[in-house]
């Protein structure tokens, strides 16, 4: 999918604080001239979100990402974003692009995790043979003491979202630091096929 593609099926949830560029430091400005040139360089980061997962979050009645110069985290629930109301928002602050992308995008990696949570099974898919899989590779990995930080190596979903975060924002760093979760991505929560049997809730 390219960039114009990427933008256009997720500009309802991709929104930018009008005083992002103006306040984040001057290399911003200068590598993004518009607002419409950084929505677009995050939505072509999105990319490698295969299409029931990015389905699954555009039938989300929230799920939204908002670029600041500031503030960044992914708060679930409803948020106020200037003049309306927003539900589970990843706050992405705007120099962290350029910085260190892995940070940039782990607001999205929480996003990912909420939305599997929110819109497929996954108490039925607790039997279903290739999440129960993937769940144990993630633990193995983590129990192992592989993830970036303290809160990952302590906590599987912490580690899930770091990973994502991880494979979005620099995937060959990923494979340096633990291979093992850059291929149990790659072959599950990055693969079209691994949603064929995993049950979404009505």
């Amino acid at each position: 999918m390219t960039a114009p593609a990427a933008w256009h099926q997720l500009h309802d949830r991709l929104h930018i604080l009008p005083e992002t560029l103006a306040r984040s430091p001057t290399p911003v400005g200068e590598r993004f001239p518009t607002p419409m040139a950084l929505l677009a360089a995050v939505a072509q980061g999105l990319t490698p979100l295969p299409l029931p997962l990015r389905e699954a979050w555009l039938a989300a009645p929230g799920g939204h990402l908002v670029l600041t110069a500031d503030r960044h985290g992914f708060v679930p629930g409803p948020q106020p974003v200037r003049r309306e109301t927003l539900a589970d928002v990843a706050w992405l602050r705007a120099s962290l692009w350029l910085t260190d992308r892995t940070t940039f995008y782990e607001p999205v990696g929480w996003l990912v995790c909420h939305l599997l949570r929110d819109r497929f099974d996954l108490e039925t898919a607790a039997s279903v043979t290739s999440w129960a899989s993937f769940w144990r590779g993630l633990e193995s990995g983590r129990q192992a003491g592989y993830g970036l930080s303290e809160a990952a190596r302590g906590d599987t979903l912490a580690y899930l979202a770091e990973g994502v975060a991880a494979y979005l924002g620099d995937r060959a760093a990923l494979n340096r630091r633990d291979p093992r979760l850059e291929k149990l991505l790659a072959a599950t929560l990055f693969d079209t096929r691994f949603y064929r049997h995993l049950p979404r809730r009505a």
